[in-house]
């Protein structure tokens, strides 16, 4: 309680300070000569006060001292009765309640800890430097009114406008930038921001002392202030210099210098051959508020696109659930020239705890592991339930394997509580130490088949893995690993490149005149190299991680017809893939299906392709899925058609509007008899339950004119068009897919 007034006394008695900070001029304002201080700095101090400090005991202190510091003024200099009193009062009482609304306004709970962003520059210039001056002047203006008539009136509100204007310019937005800033990385113990020495004193202080020592008429502090204006521009962007490059606070006090000796400047070199006027102080006013502008909006975009990109970085390096390092930051800790032993943990019963616990309960014992482990090595988050230990130190020989057994026994010994509930755990250890050159994949891939080894043989003591060749350590298990690992946190993040293959419509009465296409999906690797789906599904796969892929293809495909809504071109029918995985998931039908409702096109633009093998292995979740979708007018695709036992005979069972053509029949229908037999009976078929046929892996001209005759409705293939970036094929400006 002490050091809180203690703060709030030391900003009143800064408030008080800066109400004595005069910086006189003489102007003329409706013909009526005015002298004055064309700053009152203290008024910028309240509006920052109030901004920075959401207790209202701090507004409240100042606001008292400000008054205070006026009601000597009127007392000792220019007198005044109970009803120049009065007015003050109501004033600043006024300013008071305006101030704290202005802040739940611009600074809501939901944003504390407060820090100044770019995007908060309209809302404070609005407050501060158009609505905070031009209501206190309104009231100075409208309570002088009724007993000196309305041009003296219209005088004082002038002078206050631009008084307040001025002193919020100087003041109000460094201190607050500064302040919320500097709090985050560096706050007071109470969580206040520290105060503004620097800026107050080297920017304010010192200044105004020099100038209130300088003599009046003192040629050379007239022609320093004169040059001052006359190089403005110059000043300003050697401003914008010292945003970019220097520190916030030395250039927040430069920028708290330059606007005070340009104020003072202005006032000045208004002598008595030359009054300031309001055309001239709003001129000067505007540039100021450029210039401030200028300075910030460069500054706190720096700042806003260094922190995004150190977001950036450790979200690339971190698992996004349990928040350790992951497989690229150790990827990034072993790219020196001395490669670490790795010691891989794999956890038995990981996928119980999933599925029975949830990803809370995995995530939380990944960190126990890592707090565990904390004093022997670091812990790296490569996956559910798979863990890399890398030790502290250089250690070699028995320290080494003293290190790795006290890995391995702490797992065993200590107890994870998940709500109050132990939850036993199954470690086993694999280790990679330095028995053979090998680059980092290799490494932990050796790290990786040794713990899956001491899992098969049930080994309660580290398993170290032997030397073998680099290209043999590289296994599947390992690589499996990675591309999955890789994908999932490419999935998560909605890191997907959609891409596009068009559909040639073959029969008359399949072409219109929008544009039929599949979505296809690629995704990038840690070095940004596009995978293609033959690189990453069957890992996806194993790891029944489909439905995830699934869903993120159509959201993505969502999220892009709506960004382009007015760009591309027309559409007829987008089709998107369909695994069996995602069939048999409850969750996943009723994603899509809400997806669908609100989607960004009509249902019967939509089309999804499945497989049959995958609609009959989960046929009763598979075929109400498929018509509820059918239901709201959505079109359904038989993929990979013809392969399949009893094809034909599933028909009855799958609710398809369109028939995919296995291409493994089509490549060779101009040489095969029998393909040419199949196709065509398919057609027929086809025809008879009233769907559409589409023949893949069209390679040439011959099979494309064999198609046209047997009556196939559309081709697809690299003979046609390959695969394409979705904004190439669909955006207007880029031409259209084909449509025949």
């Amino acid at each position: 309680m002490g050091r809180e007034w203690r703060r709030k006394g030391i900003l009143a008695l800064v408030c008080t300070a800066l109400y004595w900070v005069d910086v006189p001029y003489r102007a003329t304002f409706f013909d009526i000569p005015a002298q004055g201080s064309l700053a009152h700095l203290h008024a910028g101090w309240l509006f920052a006060v109030a901004m920075l400090y959401r207790d209202r005991a701090s507004l409240a202190v100042c606001i008292a001292a400000a008054f205070a510091s006026w009601a000597t003024r009127v007392a000792l200099i220019e007198g005044g009765g109970v009803v120049v009193y009065f007015g003050g009062a109501l004033s600043y009482a006024l300013t008071y309640a305006g101030l704290r609304a202005a802040s739940r306004w611009l600074v809501p709970p939901t944003r504390q800890p407060f820090v100044f962003a770019a995007r908060d520059l309209p809302g404070f210039a609005l407050a501060g430097m158009l609505a905070y001056p031009a209501a206190v002047a309104a009231f100075a203006g409208l309570y002088v009114g009724p007993y000196a008539g309305p041009v003296v009136a219209a005088n004082e509100a002038a002078q206050v406008l631009f008084a307040k204007l001025f002193g919020v310019l100087v003041v109000s937005l460094p201190v607050i930038v500064l302040g919320t800033h500097e709090a985050r990385g560096r706050a007071a113990a109470d969580g206040a921001p520290s105060m503004p020495w620097t800026l107050l004193l080297v920017g304010i202080g010192a200044p105004a002392v020099a100038l209130r020592i300088a003599p009046a008429d003192s040629p050379i502090a007239d022609a320093l202030l004169a040059s001052f204006t006359d190089y403005r521009l110059l000043v300003a962007a050697l401003l914008v210099l010292a945003a970019k490059r220097c520190s916030l606070r030395f250039s927040m006090t430069v920028l708290v210098l330059a606007e005070f000796l340009f104020v003072w400047a202005l006032a000045r070199n208004a002598g008595p051959k030359t009054l300031l006027d309001t055309a001239l102080l709003m001129r000067f006013a505007i540039e100021c508020v450029i210039a401030l502008w200028l300075v910030l909006a460069l500054l706190l975009f720096g700042y806003e696109r260094d922190a995004a990109a150190q977001r950036h970085q450790r979200a690339s390096l971190h698992d996004p659930l349990s928040d350790l390092p992951n497989l690229s930051a150790l990827r990034r800790r072993c790219a020196g020239d001395a490669l670490p032993p790795l010691g891989f943990i794999l956890l038995d019963r990981s996928e119980s705890i999933l599925a029975g616990l949830g990803l809370r309960a995995q995530a939380e014992l990944s960190r126990w592991i890592a707090n565990l482990l904390r004093d022997i090595g670091r812990t790296y988050d490569v996956g559910t339930g798979h863990l890399v230990v890398v030790l502290h130190g250089d250690l070699h020989g028995d320290a080494a394997r003293a290190a790795w057994d006290a890995v391995l026994s702490r797992l065993h010994e200590g107890e994870f509580l998940w709500l109050e509930r132990p939850v036993r755990v199954l470690p086993y250890l694999g280790i990679a130490a330095d028995e053979v050159a090998e680059g980092f994949d290799a490494r932990i891939a050796r790290a990786s088949d040794a713990a899956m080894e001491a899992r098969d043989r049930g080994e309660l003591r580290p398993l170290h893995a032997g030397a073998r060749d680099g290209r043999e350590a590289l296994s599947t298990h390992g690589r499996s690993l990675q591309v999955s690992t890789n994908a999932l946190a490419r999935i998560r993040a909605g890191e997907i490149e959609l891409y596009c293959q068009p559909l040639v419509a073959l029969s008359g009465h399949a072409a219109d005149s929008g544009a039929h296409g599949e979505i296809l999906c690629r995704l990038q690797d840690e070095f940004g190299r596009l995978l293609l789906p033959e690189e990453f599904l069957r890992e996806l796969q194993d790891d029944r991680r489909m439905a995830e892929l699934d869903l993120a293809v159509v959201r993505a495909l969502d999220r892009w017809l709506r960004r382009h809504d007015d760009a591309r071109v027309p559409i007829s029918r987008i089709s998107v893939n369909l695994g069996g995985q995602s069939l048999a998931s409850l969750s996943f039908a009723r994603e899509l299906l809400a997806l669908v409702d609100d989607f960004a096109v009509a249902p019967g633009v939509l089309s999804f392709e499945v497989t049959e093998t995958a609609a009959i292995t989960h046929a009763s979740d598979a075929i109400a899925l498929l018509d509820a979708l059918r239901e709201r007018g959505c079109c359904i695709a038989i993929d990979d058609f013809g392969i399949g036992y009893q094809s034909f005979e599933r028909l009855k069972q799958i609710p398809a509007n369109v028939i995919k053509i296995d291409g493994s029949f089509v490549r060779d229908l101009a040489r095969d008899a029998r393909d040419l037999a199949t196709v065509r009976a398919i057609v027929t078929v086809a025809r008879a339950y009233g769907a559409e046929t589409v023949a893949e892996w069209v390679e040439n001209e011959q099979t494309l004119v064999l198609l046209r005759e047997l009556g196939v409705d559309w081709a697809q293939g690299f003979h046609l068009a390959r695969p394409r970036p979705i904004d190439e094929l669909l955006l207007a400006k880029n031409g259209a897919a084909t449509t025949g």
